[in-house]
């Protein structure tokens, strides 16, 4: 059985007895698959959808007003796919924490981000579109990722790495640096160095256009500075390529 629940942003209430974690909204409701928002509602609170394994889609914060999800808001859960949270700013400790279905995450536009976000997911292929305005990766972020392999993203920007972040990737990192103990350092220029080498392609294609487009204006025209400043004005979005 499967149902459609209306999330009202109403706080973790107490933990059982002898428990340790408050409870949320709608912890470990398997039955739940679909989530419509409160109009105005700007947060996702703690553990809200922890352990809702039969929610795959996140597609209602798309285009919502939510800028912060909580800790430990969808771990657990049976997220597939994070996609079209660039309006979230926030988001908290282990909230996707051990999301064992989770295999890409894109869009992100967070400016803030907790330790163990994306820890244990075992899954998740690849680190796409790193937010520009995070220049952390947080501690623990993708700890034991052990299917991770990708990173496909541009991580100039980032000017530190969190103790253990990538501790555990085996199909990212070597030994050396998949260790408890790796140097946070290394392990960040060992993946910006790798980041390079995975978006190579995109830039192979990009530069074939260049030429493609700067000879087949030379040759109808005979003008290579004018072909040069086409290609430019294309490639800028000023002309029609």
């Amino acid at each position: 059985m499967s149902k459609t629940v209306v999330y009202t942003g109403a706080e973790p209430t107490p933990p059982p007895p002898g428990g340790w974690d408050p409870v949320g909204e709608w912890q470990d409701d398997k039955e739940v698959r679909h989530v419509t928002v409160n109009d105005g509602l700007v947060e996702i609170k703690d553990r809200a959808f922890y352990g809702c394994t039969g929610l795959a889609d996140l597609s209602f914060l798309k285009g919502s007003v939510i800028t912060t999800v909580g800790r430990g808001a969808f771990a657990r859960s049976g997220i597939v796919a994070l996609h079209g949270m660039e309006g979230v700013s926030k988001i908290g400790i282990c909230a996707f924490a051990q999301c064992k279905d989770l295999r890409t995450i894109e869009g992100l536009g967070c400016e803030e981000m907790g330790e163990g976000c994306f820890q244990f997911c075992i899954l998740l292929q690849s680190m796409k579109g790193w937010p520009a305005s995070m220049t952390v990766i947080p501690v623990c972020c993708f700890f034991e990722c052990t299917g991770m392999t990708t990173v496909d993203c541009d991580l100039s920007h980032v000017t530190s790495i969190g103790m253990n972040a990538f501790c555990g990737c085996t199909s990212l990192l070597p030994p050396s640096l998949s260790a408890g103990n790796a140097d946070p350092v290394a392990v960040l220029t060992f993946l910006r160095r790798k980041s390079i080498l995975e978006r190579a392609p995109e830039r192979r294609a990009f530069l074939c256009s260049l030429k493609h487009a700067h000879s087949d204006y030379y040759n109808r025209t005979g003008d290579p500075c004018g072909a040069s400043r086409r290609i430019i004005m294309e490639f800028a979005g000023l002309f029609p390529a």
